[in-house]
């Protein structure tokens, strides 16, 4: 550029962005999706994943009933957000009981403890559900459902399918 040119001149610039600002701005953009994306989704993953913990306990808990012929109790509680699978405690694992409360926790099939969960991450239930599978595997009283989150688990009163 001459000397003598106006000042007007040295400052004109094409406009648009440079390369290296594109390329910040994809950077920030693809940080950014690897860590709010992932948290924003996450909530639903864990809402699902409970959801099917609880459905599995119902499905157990009613061919454990027609298999041993004795009642089994499935419980979800929304206060704690937790489900138990129980059987009646005069009952041993040779005979059923009849008139104890549900309090002997039945053994989780996938390992050792009791089957039983406790919701975490945020996830909670908000309508819960108690239900007594008999011989026959009918639900009592009359089937029902559990709501956490956007999810809902039913147990049909005929036949206490579990869907």
């Amino acid at each position: 550029m001459p000397l003598n040119a106006s000042p007007n001149a040295r400052r004109h610039r094409s406009s648009g962005f440079t390369l290296i600002e594109l390329v910040i701005v994809l950077v920030l953009l693809g940080v950014l999706g690897a860590v709010v994306i992932p948290r924003i989704t996450e909530g639903s993953f864990r809402d699902a994943a409970f959801a099917e913990q609880i459905a599995t306990a119902f499905r157990y808990a009613q061919r454990l009933a027609v298999a041993t012929g004795c009642e089994v109790q499935v419980a979800v509680s929304s206060t704690a957000s937790t489900y138990s699978v129980a059987r009646r405690s005069d009952g041993t694992d040779t005979s059923c009981g009849t008139v104890g409360a549900f309090t002997t926790a039945i053994v989780n099939p996938a390992g050792g403890g009791a089957f039983a969960g406790t919701a975490v991450g945020g996830v909670t239930v908000s309508q819960g559900l108690s239900i007594v599978f008999d011989g026959q595997g009918l639900p009592s009283p009359n089937g029902g459902s559990v709501l956490l989150g956007n999810r809902s688990i039913v147990i049909e009163a005929d036949t206490g399918y579990v869907r």
